[in-house]
């Protein structure tokens, strides 16, 4: 009966702060993730969602451009945000994200559902197999700690006390130096690869600093998050006109909240258990990029005909 009394725009308004509180918390948590839950549930032919995946991108965009605020502030407090590898990445990226935006107008919905779970799929063993190594290295350190009777319990003492890790966070100023041509070039793949798939590249972007600088899991999320921030907000203002700000401002509420709360449970995990936590994701939202992927090409197949 209460469900029933209720208004539509207030039931509208609770469900897009649910949808955002689980983005942001995700987001936060894993760093990436929000845009594969808020557009499919934004997209949902019911009365309280029903968006155009055009709509539901620029919700996502938005959504995911409070989320970042609020998470890399906290992994920026923690000490977990790299800044020079933030700006050699971030700027070029803002710059790409434009053209992105551009040309992501040009294409249908199908086209571009199809684009972000097709790119998913591809991607997906990529992304394991980098995080695979990760793990070796990680087990490596470990190992080799161990016999110096030194712990690591969580993000904060990992940074501050581990000599290995250490170690590794003065070695990042000489390769953000020496690669500075090769994170420039990334920026601007990513900020492109942004705009036009409608999240925040953060998957790809963890992978490529994980990769390029071997750094702790907690490290290299907050230095992700905060290297994406300025081409989501420039893909979300390029938007704009295609946001209904309503249910957007109710997104973006919970994905604020739920952004803070999920970075703070990431800093008190483990290197280890946040990896696998992120590893887990990477399975979770595949696995419905493979589906999304085949009902997207059966679409245009079908009109076609």
């Amino acid at each position: 009966k209460f469900l029933k009394a209720t208004p539509l725009h207030v039931k509208q308004h609770i469900y897009g702060f649910a949808v955002g509180t689980l983005a942001g918390t995700t987001f936060g948590l894993v760093g990436w993730g929000g845009a594969a839950i808020v557009i499919p549930l934004l997209t949902i032919a019911t009365p309280i969602a029903n968006l155009s995946q055009m709509s539901a991108t620029g919700v996502s965009l938005s959504t995911l451009s409070v989320s970042t605020l609020s998470s890399g502030y906290k992994y920026w407090k923690n000490d977990c945000v790299n800044i020079p590898l933030v700006l050699l990445i971030s700027i070029p990226s803002m710059i790409a994200a434009r053209v992105g935006t551009h040309l992501a107008r040009k294409l249908s919905n199908d086209a571009l559902a199809l684009l972000s779970n097709g790119s998913n799929v591809v991607m997906l063993p990529a992304h394991f197999w980098i995080q695979e190594r990760a793990c070796q290295r990680a087990a490596a350190i470990s190992s080799s700690s161990s016999h110096d009777d030194i712990h690591v319990v969580g993000a904060t003492t990992a940074i501050r006390k581990d000599s290995v890790v250490v170690k590794s966070f003065t070695d990042i100023k000489k390769v953000t130096h020496d690669k500075t041509m090769q994170h420039v070039f990334f920026g601007l793949c990513s900020g492109f690869y942004t705009a036009l798939k409608g999240i925040g590249g953060l998957p790809l972007t963890i992978s490529y600093i994980t990769e390029a600088t071997h750094l702790p899991h907690q490290y290299v999320q907050g230095t992700a998050i905060c290297a994406v921030i300025p081409s989501i907000l420039t893909s979300t203002i390029s938007r704009m006109d295609l946001i209904p700000l309503k249910i957007s401002g109710w997104v973006g509420l919970g994905a604020l909240l739920g952004g803070y709360l999920g970075a703070e449970i990431a800093l008190e995990l483990s290197e280890e258990h946040l990896r696998r936590l992120y590893m887990s994701c990477l399975v979770l939202f595949g696995a419905r990029s493979y589906y999304g992927a085949f009902y997207n090409i059966r679409n245009i197949l079908k009109n076609m005909k």
